[in-house]
């Protein structure tokens, strides 16, 4: 009893501290974790009672191994669920991914203990209570002081590839409870059998640093991705000044020519043709030079850019575009997000046959900013948790979008209606310095 009571509370303090993105307070997230260790310890006692108290119903039924795997499976569950659905406001694989890992990291501990002391599972004596206080507090403490601040930073920002290292990570942890049970079963402990445990413990350690430089590469795979992006940007911007120097320099050699034409109707006294010629080469002019969307020049450029690009390629577009200031939303987030989806909507109208149009919004109202995007979609798309994965619609950069929303607190939809794909994003321009702060380079 006295070893699993200091196994709840060193579970308690652990799951408290691995909370890297946390749903509530620190203060209701250490209740939440204290009362985790409570239920588990009270359903500990009631394996117990039944075991050693006769007057109970199905007394003599529960062995001590018995009662061993059920309190390691409860404790496991109630912990699981606490720290999954209740105190961690991440998704539930990205959760899942770092309860593994810390239930992996519990069973090698075990492990060693046991080999040491010589006891099922490392449980019952002064020795074994120390080991476990001895080895826990110190790389509690080394973690909190050293390694969260890390983990907090690299969680947060590298959104992709938890799917994939959650799956290994569960197996590892299932691999190391059928040791742990082996151990038990073995009748003798020679240096080979331990050399053996501790390498499955060894190999435990390896399996979850390489899930964690594989979830580092996933990172740096989607930041160059979109640096990809930004510079394909830079480019188009680029082609598009070079196209206004162009004409820039047509208008300063034609401008002769107008004169001439112009003197011409002097000449004739024609002053209502030269009050029509003006008007026309004022529109020419006016047509060759339009692309200012609004004052942000980085949202303007962008603009600019894809719904150029779009006109060039015979897509009919329509914008309204109220905007003013963007309050503590970074540039480098609109480009992202503004790049993409404008990106996906003209490749979209590129592939399809016929007449095209987008439909491009982007007001504020109130502490929020609305951007909404609509381009011709005759193709069935194919959604899953809300999210466009058809062939047809190829999705660049969504999980970059959703991850400059998230900063943000704000949210993106996707929808296909009525020969109309829809993506509205929906952000939060206020109150929110301190978050983008610590993050507004992370997508």
């Amino acid at each position: 009893m006295i070893t699993n009571i200091i196994n709840n509370l060193i579970h308690g303090l652990w799951f408290y501290s691995l909370v890297l993105e946390p749903k509530h307070s620190h203060k209701k997230t250490m209740g939440i974790s204290a009362g985790a260790a409570v239920v588990s310890q009270a359903v500990m006692m009631v394996l117990f009672m039944w075991m050693y108290r006769p007057t109970l119903p199905f007394w003599g039924s529960i062995s001590a191994k018995m009662l061993y795997f059920c309190g390691y499976c409860v404790t496991a569950l109630i912990f699981g669920v606490a720290f999954v659905f209740l105190m961690s406001a991440s998704e539930p694989v990205k959760s899942l991914f770092v309860l593994s890992a810390y239930c992996s990291f519990w069973t090698v501990i075990y492990l060693v203990i046991s080999i040491v002391t010589n006891t099922f599972a490392g449980a019952g004596n002064l020795a074994v209570w120390g080991l476990r206080l001895g080895l826990n507090l110190p790389l509690l403490v080394i973690f909190q002081k050293y390694f969260k601040k890390k983990m907090q930073r690299m969680y947060k920002e590298i959104q992709i590839g938890y799917g994939t290292v959650a799956v290994v990570s569960v197996f590892a942890f299932l691999v190391m409870t059928i040791v742990i049970f082996y151990n038990e079963k073995a009748e003798r402990h020679d240096w080979l059998y331990i050399a053996m445990i501790l390498s499955t413990g060894s190999m435990m350690v390896i399996i979850h640093v390489l899930l964690l430089r594989f979830i580092a590469q996933a990172g740096y795979a989607d930041r160059l991705k979109q640096m990809q992006l930004h510079e394909k940007y830079l480019q188009a911007q680029i082609s598009s000044y070079e196209q206004m120097e162009q004409n820039a320099r047509q208008t300063r050699h034609d401008i002769r020519h107008h004169h001439m034409v112009v003197a011409e109707y002097a000449r004739e006294k024609d002053y209502q043709g030269i009050l029509s010629y003006l008007q026309e080469y004022e529109r020419l002019e006016t047509e060759k030079y339009t692309g200012a969307f609004c004052k942000n020049s980085v949202v303007n450029n962008v603009l600019c850019t894809y719904i150029g690009k779009a006109r060039r390629n015979g897509t009919e577009v329509s914008s309204d575009i109220r905007l003013g200031d963007t309050g503590e939303i970074s540039n480098y987030d609109l480009v992202t997000i503004l790049a993409n989806i404008l990106e996906n909507a003209v490749n979209a109208c590129d592939r399809e046959e016929g007449k095209c149009k987008m439909e491009v919004s982007l007001r504020q109202k109130g502490s929020k900013l609305i951007f909404i995007c609509k381009n011709t979609c005759t193709g069935k798309v194919k959604f899953e948790d809300g999210i466009p994965c058809s062939q047809e619609r190829v999705s660049v950069g969504i999980s970059s979008v959703r991850c400059c929303v998230d900063k943000y607190d704000g949210s993106v939809n996707f929808s296909a209606a009525n020969g109309m794909f829809t993506c509205q994003v929906i952000l939060n321009s206020t109150g929110n310095k301190n978050k983008v702060d610590r993050g507004k380079n992370s997508c």
